[in-house]
């Protein structure tokens, strides 16, 4: 082998003819996906478990700790192929697997060029890349972005589909390597993106929506609420969002559009330091929520924000009797 080739293992999945090659230090999911081989996934970043597998024979290395990694797993041979690599060839075991994307993640390779960067709030920004081609998900799903040398962090997409553009909603963290880098992309740079990941996204049905967004998480909430309020839902909507101060309560005026444009649209708002003239709840976004679940009992619930905030809604949720399958969330920031 000489220095221009690359050492590449083989994995082949048990029971079956299919195979495919990764290459040293390569995920495992994007060799699959590489190769037309679609493995079971979902969030793409080790928070859900989704992507689990079985491995029969060789061995893995995990290349980054992830939420959803279980001591059982060592004993069980069980890994995230979101999340790791082959350390040699190997024979693994998974669920259900397919030839064509999922029609509900058809996860793509871009590249986005920042074209715009929209300072929003106090280490709040939008930033919207041009892609290279129509980026297809789901309001409410999140992309995946390389931001080099290893980092790759989940945004959830802020704009609706339909165009080769997509806008993420951040916040820089001071000491965060993710944040810092990604707000120190320069207008005209490129990244790369996967997209779309995710299961939170408005079903079809005839149930009460229910928006609940912390934080950042006005990303997901925004476009959820932009598309319902597009489509003009005859579904009751509630949207509520919370957050520090009324300076990081960012586009709320773009919210309060949606709601108006919504037939049946409610928008509740919770600030912890609420400035004079606030007509909304003091405290978290929480005990707005708290105070309507009663009149909320068939809705659908998507929660979106840091994963202690998603936590406390999730548990709020719990507490009032709400059954889990009737909540979506996604917890990163």
């Amino acid at each position: 082998m000489d220095g221009t080739d690359t050492l590449r293992h083989r994995v082949t999945l048990a029971g079956t003819d299919t195979s495919f090659e990764v290459e040293a230090g390569e995920r495992l999911l994007a060799a699959a996906r590489r190769a037309g081989t679609w493995l079971p996934f979902e969030c793409g970043w080790g928070g859900c478990g989704t992507c689990k597998v079985t491995v029969l024979d060789g061995e893995t290395e995990l290349l980054f700790d992830a939420p959803s990694v279980d001591p059982r797993d060592e004993r069980r041979r069980r890994v995230l192929v979101c999340q790791s690599t082959a350390r040699g060839d190997l024979t693994i075991r998974t669920g259900q697997t397919s030839s064509e994307p999922w029609p509900e993640r058809p996860l793509r390779d871009h590249r986005g060029r920042l074209v715009e960067h929209e300072d929003l709030g106090p280490d709040l920004a939008r930033l919207r890349f041009r892609l290279e081609a129509e980026a297809v998900y789901r309001p409410g799903q999140h992309a995946i972005l390389d931001l080099g040398d290893g980092l790759r962090r989940c945004y959830s997409l802020a704009g609706v589909p339909g165009t080769d553009e997509v806008s993420f909603i951040a916040k820089r963290y001071p000491g965060r390597p993710g944040s810092n880098r990604l707000f120190d992309v320069a207008v005209g740079q490129e990244v790369a993106l996967e997209l779309p990941y995710g299961d939170m996204w408005v079903r079809e049905g005839e149930a009460p929506v229910v928006l609940v967004a912390g934080g950042t998480g006005i990303s997901a909430v925004l476009a959820m609420a932009e598309d319902l309020a597009r489509r003009r839902t005859s579904r009751a909507v509630h949207v509520f969002y919370g957050a520090g101060t009324r300076g990081e309560l960012v586009c709320w005026e773009e919210l309060e559009a949606a709601a108006a444009d919504l037939p049946d649209g409610h928008l509740h708002g919770a600030l912890l330091e609420p400035s004079a003239g606030w007509s909304g709840v003091v405290g978290f976004v929480t005990a707005a929520l708290g105070a309507r679940l009663p009149g909320l009992a068939d809705a659908v619930f998507h929660v979106a924000g840091p994963p202690p905030m998603t936590d406390a809604t999730v548990g709020l949720l719990r507490d009032h009797g709400v059954q889990l399958d009737r909540v979506h969330f996604d917890s990163f920031g």
